[in-house]
């Protein structure tokens, strides 16, 4: 009976949605080319950064900013900063989130993940 209750556990933990695609993992270290604030969602960095991951995300290269993140306002400042100072960054990210103003998904930096600012 323990073996059958700990199958149908495994089983059952298996078939739960998972509510992003998994991404992760270090992107280039560029210059990124320019900052879209989305509405009331978040910004988007854009440059050559990769798509990360052994699954990598539907969109590579952006990287996805919520506005939910607890430091929204000194990465945005420090990404704005990059883009007009010509600075690279090198951004940790760890899953792949949809932005729905642009109807796919892009590489993440949560409040988990890291930004590097270097010349």
């Amino acid at each position: 009976m323990k073996k059958l209750f700990s199958a149908v556990l495994g089983i059952a933990a298996m078939s739960i949605p998972s509510t992003a695609s998994a991404a992760g993992g270090w992107t280039n270290d560029v210059i990124p080319t320019k900052v879209e604030i989305v509405r009331n969602q978040g910004f988007l960095i854009f440059g050559a950064f990769g798509n990360l991951g052994s699954t990598p995300c539907a969109t590579g290269d952006p990287v996805w900013v919520a506005n939910t993140h607890s430091e929204y306002t000194e990465l945005l400042s420090s990404a704005l900063t990059a883009v007009a100072g010509q600075l690279k960054l090198r951004i940790y990210a760890h899953n792949c989130a949809t932005v729905s103003w642009h109807g796919t998904d892009y590489n993440q930096l949560t409040s988990s993940g890291a930004m590097y600012v270097s010349r």
